[in-house]
């Protein structure tokens, strides 16, 4: 191995602080200032460039060229090691007429850059050491370096979400992942954008070893001095990397074409297609670059990036009242939702009192508890600790001390008045009260209530776990402090608040209403279920209506449209499937049969391509007219807060970039065309 040096008083970075120790490792630290997160942004890359390129082959006879035996690279940010690229700089981009030029260079050099890390990693062992979050670039920057040590705590996640945002690794990640972990395995971390954790991370041969926090430097000095070979992959992994990897190819591409279209997610096509042909390297052949960062899905995905990174803004409350008090969460109601939000909010840390009237209510609710936070946590201890912030409750005991009390009963008026008329005495004065409903006005239900400002709108929306929207809903009386402690709430439990006024339906519920009437109306026209839900699903929605009907209950979409809806307008198919008992997956019938929780697959006539983009058109207008007239009517903020509101809480089509800006973009080619 050759001998290195470097100058440390040759070397001047805002964000990268150097140490050589008594050891000759030299400590290299990233901490990007007045930034919560490490970015590698244009200017912290540059900075890396000129200290990869200050190692030298021998000592320049200067006192300040010290030996360097090894490289420990490393953050000081609490939050994790780097979350890649400045997204902000690539928006910045995307504005411009030159973007795609613009965009390869970006590319370029980050490749260029990570390929001079590699090639230091061969002449002088290196290690990223990576504690916290290790996203996108970051991921890629560990990946250039010979070893890798990951810090066993929860908050250590490594990801290249990349196809998440239209786009894709192109510092290298494409290349040396399958290196380390093998194709298959790699591919559903690219693919997916999926996270893994420290021990994970270590079982898949991503990193050489998870280490207990108080042990990670020693870990990294301990690489260093004894320099271990690598893992070697098995020798199936080596022949799928080479002469088997058109066949691995194959595979992924009918894995890709079973979840999305290439002409609504051109990223995934486009990464094998880079793998196979180029092993990742992106500036060999840069149409493949083109195809992908300059489609509609990139613009419009790094759109609704920043749309997320605005409602979760919503939930950093400054001056609240509250601050981080809130530990204790009362749910009423036992049933799906109220216990998937007691499941919810136990998992992130609250203590959990759950009331139901029904003993049988509360131990099926349990029994779920116990398996969602088993599947949810791996850790037998983290597991316990969970389960055991989630207390059964029968007698209402909870509502006395709870910091936040949450109604999850019925879709009933009168019996909601009922409830906040009897537990209002009992509660804390400063606690929140809010209600789960989905489509009543707050002014009703807090209509006899001694202070009705104190009431707010909590909505989830089904299943709790995966969806990241909550409406958070204001009537014109509500209390600010109230508001303000809801939104800190909502973003403790680790979701995305969206403030709407009190109105029937509020914002999801009241343009899926349009939309689901619209799907059911097709079926009493003579459509299949299959023939609707297809041309959805086609059209880029991640679930048909009518699917969707079934999952969430024609009893309770019966329920709503009579709140929201004037008699007479419930379609026929739905009146029919209710009166028999047919309410969907829970009752194993509705517009499908189910089993076992799966729908049963049956035989439809399918429409050709034109007719299902027709139908599929049709039926989403009614939701782009809603949208548009909600915020005519300031039902939600602005057009921005809608679009993010339709795609997080229904799964709009997000590549479309929510129904406000397609509905601009169809507008803007119909004035281009005349």
């Amino acid at each position: 191995m050759l001998k290195k040096f470097f100058n440390l008083n040759k070397f001047s970075s805002n964000s990268w602080k150097l140490h050589i120790d008594d050891e000759k490792i030299l400590w290299v630290t990233l901490d990007c200032p007045d930034r919560s997160a490490n970015i590698l942004s244009n200017v912290v890359r540059k900075d890396l460039n000129i200290l990869i390129d200050g190692f030298t082959n021998q000592s320049t006879n200067n006192q300040d060229s010290k030996e360097v035996i090894g490289i420990v690279f490393k953050s000081d940010k609490k939050s994790g090691f780097a979350a890649g690229a400045d997204i902000t700089e690539f928006k910045s981009l995307a504005s411009t007429e030159n973007f795609i030029e613009q965009s390869r260079n970006l590319v370029i050099d980050g490749w260029n850059l990570y390929e001079k890390l590699e090639i230091l990693s061969k002449d002088i062992p290196t290690v990223a050491l990576v504690n916290g979050f290790c996203m996108g670039g970051g991921f890629e920057f560990a990946l250039a370096c010979k070893y890798i040590v990951t810090v066993d705590q929860p908050k250590t996640k490594m990801a290249l979400p990349e196809v998440q945002l239209g786009i894709y690794p192109g510092w290298g990640g494409i290349k040396r992942l399958p290196y380390r972990t093998g194709a298959f395995v790699a591919f559903e971390i690219i693919l997916t954008g999926k996270q893994i954790d420290s021990r994970k991370a270590k079982k898949i041969g991503l990193s050489d070893f998870s280490s207990p926090p108080r042990i990670a430097n020693l870990t990294c000095k301990r690489l260093i001095h004894t320099q271990p070979p690598k893992k070697k992959l098995s020798f199936i992994n080596y022949l799928l990397l080479g002469v088997l990897r058109p066949v691995v190819c194959k595979i992924l591409l009918s894995q890709i074409k079973k979840r999305v279209i290439s002409e609504h997610y051109p990223a995934p096509y486009g990464i094998i297609d880079l793998w196979r042909k180029y092993d990742g390297n992106p500036s060999v052949d840069l149409s493949i670059h083109d195809r992908i960062i300059g489609s509609d899905t990139t613009k419009n995905l790094i759109r609704i990036f920043f749309l997320r990174e605005r409602l979760k803004s919503i939930g950093k409350v400054k001056n609240n009242v509250h601050g981080n008090s809130l530990q204790h969460v009362h749910v009423i109601g036992a049933g799906t939702m109220g216990a998937d939000i007691a499941i919810w909010c136990a998992i992130n840390g609250f203590k959990v009192t759950l009331q139901d009237t029904s003993e049988k209510q509360l131990a099926e609710a349990f029994s779920n508890a116990n398996k969602s936070i088993r599947k949810k946590f791996k850790n037998k201890a983290i597991v316990q600790k969970t389960l055991d912030k989630l207390i059964p409750d029968i007698d209402g005991f909870g509502l006395k001390i709870a910091d936040v009390i949450i109604e999850a009963i019925v879709e009933n008026l009168d019996a909601k008045k009922l409830l906040f008329k009897k537990i209002e005495p009992l509660v804390k004065s400063n606690a929140i009260l809010a209600t789960n409903t989905s489509s009543i006005r707050l002014e009703e239900i807090s209509s006899e209530l001694m202070s009705p400002k104190r009431l707010v709108g909590i909505h989830f929306f089904n299943p709790v776990r995966q969806m990241p929207l909550v409406e958070v809903i204001k009537t014109e009386i509500v209390d600010k402090s109230v508001l303000n402690a809801t939104y800190d709430f909502i973003n403790q439990i680790g979701k995305l608040p969206l403030p709407v006024k009190s109105s029937p339906g509020f914002l999801v519920n009241a343009v899926l209403g349009p939309y689901l009437q619209n799907s059911m109306r097709s079926v009493d026209g003579g459509y299949t279920p299959e023939q609707v839900d297809v041309a959805m699903k086609n059209w880029g929605m991640p679930m048909g209506p009518l699917e969707l009907l079934d999952v969430v209950g024609l009893d309770i979409m019966m329920a709503a449209g009579k709140v929201m809806l004037k008699d007479g307008d419930i379609p026929q198919c739905l009146e029919e499937l209710v009166k028999r008992n047919h309410l969907g997956k829970k009752t194993n019938k509705g517009f499908y049969d189910w089993k076992l929780g799966k729908k049963i697959i049956r035989k439809s006539k399918a429409l050709n391509s034109s007719e299902a983009f027709q139908l599929a058109e049709n039926l989403i207008t009614p939701l782009i007219k809603k949208t548009e007239h909600l915020v005519k009517s300031g039902i939600v903020e602005d057009s921005e807060l809608a679009d993010a509101g339709v795609i997080f809480g229904t799964g709009f089509a997000p590549f479309r970039g929510g129904p406000l800006n397609y509905q601009n973009k169809k507008n803007k080619e119909k004035v281009a065309s005349i």
